[in-house]
């Protein structure tokens, strides 16, 4: 029997960012079912090539960021102003919204109209260029809508509803991120919340830092880099990392820059290369006593599901989706104000506190997030596809 035909349309392919990664992660556990397509405007030339277990069709006609831009600060502008979607629909708002947005998939069409796919993906909650692509294709194909809805993106505005409207099923990854597309459109039978499949690296457990060791330091985690210190920008991020380093003087406090890294020991600083690689951000994971993001990814705040599976309980801003871990796993704590930061930090360093909130932590990480078998599962289900025995120490897709 032949193997069902999957196509996933990304307006973005090889990105290494939250999007990115769970874009794969999905085609990956499709592909455990089906021959899985990838279609995306990418791409130097125009062809078709294999990307691992995947066919990748690079139309070479990529988006411009630009249009992105224009069309993200639209609708953020309308919501700040509380635009009817009355208006956002007329007065020629909606050909600015698609501007450069549709165009760049035309090419989409007739490689639709080739394969014949069972079932599309659609990448992205206001990608309207593909679902156009699957309109003009000649056949007529169910898809799935893999929302990617990030806590600062508005997944509401009206202009986007027929990507919800007309998918048979819409995948999220976090619970915040699936009551937010409920709330806006309904239909919660259809809205299904996927997790994503993470685990500890091993090695990552007897290879320490070499600047902080194994030593049961605070790990900060921060967006702004160093250089913007001195240049007062994002003062405020700078502010509450210096405040934990003065706060708790005999702690080692390991500080992440996208610049550099920082660890602090009695007042002296040994000063290091960036933390890029996962395993290397894994090694700190493992021996910190806790972890402080001080500017959480806006999807499904990945390193604070990473730090609760190492059991380094997580203190994370309150108005953060990565706050959503911190409440549901009873191991990490928000704050709202830099008290609440350094009272949180000082509770999690008391070694009773700190271990409970560590087995709290590890046993929801690795129940929501910890299986590869799980996600492959739940991804099948949520797409209609037959689900299947998998191996769950076998990684659904690299990256």
């Amino acid at each position: 029997m032949a193997r069902p035909v999957v196509v996933v349309l990304a307006p973005h392919w090889g990105r290494t960012d939250e999007g990115g990664w769970i874009t794969r992660q999905v085609a990956g556990a499709l592909a455990h079912a089906s021959t899985v397509h990838v279609i995306t405007p990418e791409g130097s030339y125009a062809g078709s090539r294999v990307d691992g277990v995947f066919t990748l069709h690079s139309l070479a006609t990529p988006v411009d960021p630009v249009a992105e831009l224009r069309r993200d600060l639209l609708v953020k502008a309308f919501e700040a102003t509380s635009t009817s979607d009355e208006d956002v629909a007329g007065h020629g708002i909606a050909e600015l919204l698609d501007r450069g947005l549709v165009q760049p998939w035309a090419g989409a069409t007739e490689i639709l109209s080739r394969l014949a796919p069972d079932l599309a993906v659609v990448v992205g909650h206001r990608t309207l260029g593909a679902l156009q692509s699957l309109r003009d294709a000649a056949v007529d194909v169910p898809y799935v809508l893999l929302a990617v809805a990030p806590e600062d993106e508005n997944a509401g505005c009206v202009h986007f509803d027929p990507l919800f409207d007309d998918a048979v099923a819409v995948l999220t990854v976090t619970e915040s991120e699936r009551n937010t597309i409920v709330a806006h459109h309904g239909r919660p039978e259809t809205v299904h919340q996927i997790g994503a499949p993470l685990a500890t690296n091993q090695s990552a457990r007897t290879e320490p830092n070499p600047w902080v060791g194994d030593s049961d330091y605070v790990l900060v985690l921060t967006g702004a880099s160093r250089s913007h210190e001195e240049d007062g920008l994002f003062e405020e991020e700078h502010e509450l990392a210096r405040l934990i380093r003065v706060c708790f003087p005999d702690r080692p406090v390991g500080v992440s820059h996208p610049d550099g890294f920082c660890a602090w020991r009695n007042g002296e600083i040994s000063k290091g290369w960036p933390i890029e690689r996962s395993s290397d951000l894994a090694r700190l994971f493992a021996f910190a006593q806790v972890t402080v993001d001080l500017r959480p990814d806006t999807l499904f705040a990945r390193r604070q599901i990473e730090s609760l599976l190492y059991g380094a309980p997580i203190v994370v801003p309150h108005d953060r989706r990565a706050a959503e871990h911190a409440r549901l796993s009873g191991a990490g704590l928000w704050f709202e104000s830099p008290g609440d930061l350094v009272g949180g930090v000082g509770a999690l360093l008391d070694p009773t506190i700190h271990d409970t909130f560590a087995q709290r932590g590890r046993a929801y990480a690795e129940d929501r997030y910890g299986s590869t078998a799980r996600f492959v599962d739940k991804v099948l289900v949520a797409c209609g596809m037959t689900s299947v025995d998998i191996d769950g120490s076998v990684p659904v897709a690299s990256v």
